[in-house]
């Protein structure tokens, strides 16, 4: 099952950090390191990424009271993470928190189950701060191509294509590639065929194609 973001932000403290809960120790019981280090390694694994990635975490450390741990985000982006000794996480205030769920949702994922990993691309940034999430419904206009180029489907045009994200109404590269996408956002989908219609096929699809979709978020509805 792919995993929700739950993100709470509590405030800025005098460190200026963004704050998160995962714990709900308080403050008269204080955390070890080793288990600050497993609860913010376990939350972050089990709510914030997708089915199959991971993240890894550096030697923890103490700094202005705070337990210091570094992360290194699938995409290999690398930044400092905090949890104070009552079990409060946080992360940097100048890491933009919409950036932080793109990274930490919208990695590719390459699994055991996967030959090929789901490439994504923004053509057309998108407006606004609402983000495609699990369990929306979504409206959207798209083109589908083998890698030959031959164009199997496409709604341009024609009527745009409304479903819910993440229900298993669409192929696994679309639940999982459209995910962080705002309005008027296009993305240029590479799909391997274990995301997609595998060794079956489909209509027009051969058994084993990789196909190319070009999708283009009209709503979030």
């Amino acid at each position: 099952m792919k995993k929700t973001i739950i993100i709470i932000i509590l405030a800025i403290i005098s460190l200026g950090l963004l704050a998160y809960i995962i714990s709900g120790k308080t403050s008269s019981d204080t955390m070890k390191p080793t288990e600050a280090k497993e609860k913010i390694e376990k939350f972050i694994n089990d709510n914030l990424l997708r089915e199959g990635t991971t993240v890894e975490l550096g030697e923890i450390s103490e700094e202005n009271g705070l337990y210091k741990i570094p992360i290194t985000l699938p995409d290999g982006t690398e930044l400092d993470s905090y949890m104070s000794k009552d079990g409060k996480f946080f992360f940097p205030e100048a890491m933009n928190i919409e950036e932080i769920e793109n990274k930490l949702s919208n990695t590719p994922v390459d699994t055991n189950q996967s030959s090929a990993s789901l490439q994504t691309e923004i053509l057309t940034e998108g407006t606004g701060d609402q983000l495609v999430k699990n369990g929306d419904s979504i409206t959207v206009d798209y083109t589908g191509v083998l890698e030959d180029g031959t164009e199997f489907d496409s709604s341009v045009g024609k009527i745009p294509f409304t479903f819910i994200i993440g229900q298993g109404q669409v192929i696994q590269g679309w639940d999982q590639g459209l995910i962080g996408m705002k309005v008027g956002e296009e993305r240029r989908l590479v799909i391997p065929s274990d995301l997609a219609y595998g060794p079956n096929g489909t209509g027009g699809i051969p058994a084993n194609s990789t196909l190319i979709f070009t999708v283009k978020l009209i709503s979030i509805n």
